[in-house]
């Protein structure tokens, strides 16, 4: 995975936040795009689907045969995920052991994710 660290740790705030509260990344667009902000970030940094085809268990060409003909949700399904919201919180978990990987204590992931999601909420 070539993601920086810092987009890593960006990711992780993102994800807790979207984890925590399930509709607050909803936006309410008209019609076609109601995608949440959570997902428009997500897709931008994992271009490729290194990260998503990773912790959902199938390869990233897989990935993205099946994303041109089906939904998120419904791959996530296929994969044996309940629901979105535990593919974020497995997301979630996933980018944790990528910043322990590159040597962030959970003490410090911890204190990141909590000052940077205290920023978040305020906007």
């Amino acid at each position: 995975m070539n993601l920086s660290t810092k987009t890593i740790a960006s990711l992780l705030v993102v994800t807790s936040v979207a984890a925590a509260v399930p509709g607050l990344s909803r936006i309410s667009i008209p019609k076609k795009r109601r995608e949440s902000m959570f997902d428009k970030l997500l897709s931008r940094h994992d271009r490729k689907g290194e990260i998503r085809s990773e912790v959902l268990g199938i390869s990233q060409t897989e990935f993205k045969k099946l994303s041109k003909t089906k939904t998120f949700s419904q791959i996530t399904s296929m994969s044996g995920f309940y629901s979105e919201r535990d593919f974020r919180i497995a997301l979630m978990g996933y980018l944790r052991n990528q910043l322990k990987a590159r040597g962030w204590s959970a003490a410090r992931i911890d204190s990141y994710i909590t000052i940077r999601s205290e920023r978040l909420a305020a906007i």
